[in-house]
């Protein structure tokens, strides 16, 4: 006779919740401080360009519902006395621009194939994800510091499931 043997799930609990929460908040508040620590003051030259190509990438889940879409726009433009063609418009609110439009772009001097927006000049553009990217972080850690605590002292029997 063979024995059956069945698997248990365990439940996560709430010091898992705490802790997976608080890595995942953790997670997005470092995400949060690199795109806010994004520096593009030093962007000081303009020049007229003309989106090329607007490229959207759409999304979808496992259940083929759509859950969003990726936009890259591709720009053409002259500086530095150089044509630039087929170039990545990076910064703030790029998905905005559609193909033939015309539009002011940002450039380093020393590096004139990497354009922006011009609002991602400013000083302070990204400050807002800086800010709470360091936020999240904060939260994260404390979250992710009592989910710990939480368990060990389960797992010591100090604390009910």
């Amino acid at each position: 006779m063979k024995s059956k043997r069945t698997r248990t799930k365990k439940k996560l609990g709430l010091a898992g919740l705490v802790l997976v929460w608080g890595f995942v908040i953790l997670i997005m508040g470092i995400v949060g401080t690199v795109i806010g620590m994004t520096d593009y003051t030093d962007h000081t030259e303009t020049t007229e360009a003309t989106v090329s190509e607007r490229d959207v990438e759409v999304n979808y889940d496992d259940d083929g519902d759509r859950t969003g879409e990726d936009v890259t726009i591709y720009v053409d433009y002259t500086a530095e006395g150089s044509d630039y063609t087929g170039v990545v418009l990076n910064g703030l609110n790029t998905d905005d621009y559609q193909e033939g439009r015309d539009l002011t772009v940002a450039y380093a001097p020393d590096e004139p194939g990497h354009v922006v927006t011009p609002e991602s000049t400013e000083e302070g553009a990204y400050d807002f994800a800086l800010h709470m990217g360091l936020v999240g972080i904060a939260v994260g850690l404390v979250m992710t510091a009592a989910g710990g605590g939480m368990w060990f002292l389960q797992k010591r029997n100090k604390l009910p499931v």
